[in-house]
């Protein structure tokens, strides 16, 4: 399905949302404001990254990104059935997305390298897989889902006090003892990075992401003074963050060629297996011949 093709997203309800957060807005409305905006980001780029765009490509991942790390950020206040369900959606849509910007991000660091090539026939045949995915039913039951789940999921109903409470509290009050937390067990997390395994150190790496986007989200939420000392953390965690990145994205790219001439030699293979049985049926084909010919001389 196409978007075209589809009239019914129109008429799914938008939430209403205000501009920027405040100290003193009630966690409901902050995270519906939060998550509005990356999916506005994701409908944003929608065309474009149907269309091969890589910018829009990386833009709708950071979108899906952020949106991930706010549903973690305010954790039980929106955790319900339907988050668990839409979670396993998007965990399929980023499957796609991971795909073929890993490959962007692998080929623009293989420039003039004869791999290259073998790269951006990996990428055309991933993006394929993506663009059926962008285009399909499946794709925009979940986007439209998101958006029912925003603004009247089952998270916005629950009538017991402790739930009630969860969504009345201050943002203020709630995003500052919230960092406080993450930092905390980033900072943890963090500990000998030299010496960890490349599985560890994706954890802090993923940390990292969830608590920069944190910081981000809480401007305006938190009093000046109190979001300066963040604003500190926030420019160590963006250096952070990039050169854990680079070192994820070399070991993506060694995984990718790897995997690519895993799958050369297989076609190889399989090449030269067709080759040899062709020579044998063509041998046998010309015995055969042959030897219908020698036996007319014996005649």
């Amino acid at each position: 399905m196409t978007s075209a093709a589809s009239p019914d997203r129109e008429r799914v309800a938008r939430p209403k949302r205000p501009r920027h957060l405040s100290q003193a807005m009630r966690c409901e409305t902050a995270f519906r404001l939060i998550l509005s905006e990356c999916l506005e980001e994701v409908a944003t780029n929608h065309e474009a990254l149907s269309s091969g765009n890589s910018a829009a490509l990386h833009q709708t991942r950071i979108a899906l990104t952020r949106l991930k790390a706010a549903v973690a950020f305010y954790g039980p206040m929106v955790a319900d059935s339907e988050w668990t369900r839409l979670k396993s959606e998007l965990k399929w849509l980023s499957a796609h997305l991971g795909a073929t910007r890993d490959l962007d991000v692998a080929i623009a660091n293989s420039k003039g390298l004869p791999e290259e090539r073998t790269l951006q026939t990996a990428r055309t045949d991933a993006f394929d897989a993506l663009k059926e995915a962008l285009q399909s039913d499946r794709y925009w039951q979940w986007f439209d889902g998101m958006w029912d789940w925003v603004g009247s999921g089952p998270w916005t109903t629950r009538q017991n006090r402790r739930a009630a409470q969860r969504r009345a509290v201050p943002v203020a009050v709630f995003h500052a003892r919230r960092l406080a937390r993450w930092h905390g067990k980033l900072c943890h997390r963090s500990r000998g990075l030299q010496g960890m395994g490349k599985n560890k150190r994706h954890r802090v790496r993923l940390a990292s992401k969830r608590l920069r986007y944190a910081i981000e989200f809480s401007e305006g939420g938190l009093p000046a003074d109190v979001y300066a000392s963040w604003r500190n953390v926030l420019k160590h965690l963006r250096k952070g963050q990039q050169l854990l990145g680079e070192l994820n994205d070399d070991e993506v790219r060694r995984a990718l060629l790897e995997s690519a001439d895993a799958l050369a030699q297989c076609a190889q293979q399989r090449k030269a297996k067709h080759q040899r049985v062709h020579e044998r049926k063509r041998k046998s084909q010309l015995l055969r011949r042959a030897a219908a010919v020698y036996r007319k001389i014996s005649d």
